[in-house]
């Protein structure tokens, strides 16, 4: 480990074979990116982001994301992800002091980023490196790494407001399979089932929202990042019911788990919830 706060982050690698539109997606620690196949177009507040093969980007904690991934034939889009804990960004901007931090965290792509940092991102990608560092160096190989990154364009916003959503999100993802119900929720938060209740309501939301919301989420990444059979990623997110999986994520998301995977539907629709307004701008970006 890092130090007892900082675990040994653990890079993605991001498969796709079917074109798809995600929206809506949550990440619950910042990412750094490449994308290695493909473009990736990512879309926040209406402003559209686009990658294409060999860029390099940021992607931010707690922010609902809309992100479409397009697989360029005959290969399989495919983006490397590095989870990087948000105390390191935020150590790695005083140190340098000359970096100016947006206000809101959005998502941002690098420009130029040099050979060196782009070697130090493989590197910190290649699993066991960094497992083989003392903590303190591989610490300070990351925030290196963040550096690079801010120089070039690529600066994680302040944190937003913290919301009780977002703990509550990162609690599920934890254990997604478990049965979680709202009130073993309430005990751990230490307030009652009609508190959390009401604090959830305040933020437009509800516990079985999240909780289904949080499990797709999972979902999604395990068959973008393994190759589990479909019917243990759903024992993974709480579904006993493969058929019954299936038809909640394509409710969720509006293509089937085995289309992203394997790209054997057609791509009719942006997302199963996407508004009119994300679509249009989506569509000028292509």
């Amino acid at each position: 480990m890092l130090d007892e706060v900082f675990p040994i982050p653990a890079r993605a690698l991001i498969r796709q074979a079917g074109r798809a539109c995600f929206y809506r997606l949550v990440n619950t620690t910042p990412l750094l990116i490449q994308v290695q196949s493909g473009t990736k177009i990512v879309m926040s507040d209406d402003k559209p982001l686009r990658l294409e093969a060999g860029a390099y980007g940021l992607l931010p904690d707690y922010r609902p994301l809309t992100m479409e991934n397009i697989p360029k034939a005959p290969q399989k889009y495919q983006t490397l992800a590095l989870p990087i804990p948000r105390q390191l960004f935020e150590d790695a901007y005083d140190r340098i002091g000359s970096v100016t931090v947006p206000s809101r965290p959005l998502p941002a792509s690098t420009s130029g980023l040099p050979e060196e940092a782009a070697a130090l991102f493989e590197y910190c990608c290649r699993p066991g490196n960094l497992a083989r560092l003392p903590g303190a160096i591989a610490k300070a190989r990351l925030m290196e790494l963040v550096t690079w990154f801010a120089l070039h364009g690529a600066v994680l916003g302040r944190c937003e407001s913290s919301r009780l959503e977002d703990r509550l999100r990162q609690m599920i993802e934890a254990d997604p399979a478990a049965a979680w119900t709202l009130a073993q929720a309430a005990r751990l938060f230490n307030m009652s089932e009609a508190t959390l209740r009401r604090r959830l309501s305040a933020e437009n939301t509800a516990f079985s929202e999240i909780l289904s919301d949080t499990r797709m989420n999972r979902a999604l990444a395990l068959i973008q990042t393994t190759t589990l059979p479909m019917a243990q990623v759903a024992l993974e997110v709480g579904y006993d019911s493969p058929s019954q999986f299936s038809a909640r994520f394509k409710e969720r998301f509006g293509v089937s788990p085995r289309h992203v995977r394997s790209g054997t539907e057609h791509f009719e629709r942006i997302g199963a919830e996407i508004a009119q307004s994300g679509a249009d701008a989506l569509a000028r970006w292509r």
